[in-house]
């Protein structure tokens, strides 16, 4: 019966994953930043979301979720407590406060996926991508799953107290954001830029052209690059194209899972190869 219930649930993310592309695809279509993407691309996205997904779920199954709860539990949490807000505008106010904090966080992990060559080889996948839109939300290696879950939702869950209906909005804004930057779409913030991500300023983040890499980390306010010196201001109909340095696409299902495997196993060639040093 667990197996099942199991089942169903996939499935029914699976299809509310779908809904909410098809849905952004139909946004995308209007002011596209790069028209006449190839049908393929979105079609590998989608089959990759779907084995993500599987695998997301498999290691959640066999207790990594339960293990992030369990530590957050026994290290105390709600270190922010908000009180109880009285109008739409508190509300609004520590909706701001959740996200600016979980950007805090976002931020260092995404920059260490780009500094650190180990955390790179995990994380290149994501920038392989030459076709940005919004299917590209859940094109990252499903290893990045556990790594989001220590990094992020354990830090947030430690310093934060938040009941599950409450917990699932955030969840689901945060998830619509992430389409939303992702989006193939022409649109900046303008003057805004400095305080609100945008499909162009992510866009941004990833461009392959030297003036834009390592830049523009952050998921939902630009205040973490600024105060860290990671920003770029995007230009007026300044959408470049993205992708790596190099030609790669990765756009084949078994290469993408083995391909931090093949990067790590590179590192630790080139590691070994390495003149040690002699003690005098």
């Amino acid at each position: 019966m667990e197996r099942i219930d199991a089942i169903f649930r996939f499935v029914d993310y699976v299809l509310k994953g779908f809904l909410m592309y098809g849905v952004f695809m139909v946004i995308e279509r209007l002011r596209p930043a790069e028209p006449n993407q190839p049908l393929r691309h979105l079609i590998f996205n989608l089959k990759w979301y779907i084995v993500y997904t599987l695998l997301a779920f498999l290691m959640n199954a066999i207790g990594i979720a339960t293990l992030v709860e369990l530590i957050s539990s026994r290290l105390g949490g709600a270190y922010f407590v908000f009180p109880q807000p009285r109008n739409w505008i508190e509300t609004a106010i520590g909706i701001i406060i959740y996200f600016l904090i979980v950007d805090f966080f976002y931020y260092w992990i995404h920059r260490f996926q780009h500094t650190n060559s180990f955390l790179w080889e995990q994380h290149k996948f994501h920038h392989s991508e030459v076709s940005l839109n919004v299917t590209s939300t859940r094109r990252v290696h499903w290893l990045e799953e556990p790594l989001i879950l220590f990094l992020l939702v354990l830090p947030m869950n430690v310093l934060f107290h938040i009941e599950p209906i409450k917990a699932g909005f955030l969840t689901f804004i945060e998830i619509l954001w992430l389409q939303f930057i992702h989006a193939n779409l022409r649109l900046g913030a303008g003057n805004l830029s400095t305080i609100i991500v945008s499909p162009q300023y992510h866009r941004i983040h990833h461009s392959f052209q030297p003036e834009h890499i390592d830049k523009n980390y952050a998921l939902f306010f630009p205040i973490w690059d600024i105060i860290f010196g990671s920003y770029y201001h995007p230009q007026k109909g300044e959408f470049p194209p993205t992708g790596l340095t190099t030609e790669e696409t990765h756009n084949n299902l078994w290469v993408a899972t083995i391909l931090p495997f093949q990067g790590w196993f590179k590192l630790i060639k080139l590691q070994s190869r390495k003149p040690k040093k002699i003690r005098s």
